[in-house]
């Protein structure tokens, strides 16, 4: 399995707009291109952390270009400008991208 996390602080103005974006771009990979699954997060300090699942990263880097940039993808292309617009380039961060070594894992109901 192949996961990456993507980490930012997204402009107050544009949070909304920034996880309903991040939710149908997840929903996407989901049903249609192979991902495992996605989780966000928000730290106390305002901080939006992704967290995506792939069976390997093969399946992920269909999507990426080779500087890591989202590539276009058909039906999602306004979805993803505003997912890029709500992103605060002041506080840019890299993507963390890794292969599982071990995993355990509880059902939640």
């Amino acid at each position: 399995m192949f996961a990456v996390i993507y980490r930012g602080f997204i402009l107050p103005e544009h949070e909304q707009a920034y996880r309903q974006a991040w939710r149908e771009i997840a929903d996407y990979f989901v049903q249609h291109a192979g991902a495992l699954g996605s989780t966000l997060h928000k730290t106390p300090a305002g901080e939006y952390i992704a967290y995506s699942r792939w069976p390997d990263k093969a399946t992920r880097d269909r999507y990426w270009d080779e500087q890591g940039n989202l590539q276009t993808v058909a039906g999602l292309n306004e979805t993803i400008a505003t997912l890029k617009m709500a992103i605060d380039r002041n506080k840019p961060y890299d993507e963390i991208a890794m292969e599982v070594v071990d995993e355990t894992e509880k059902k939640i109901p």
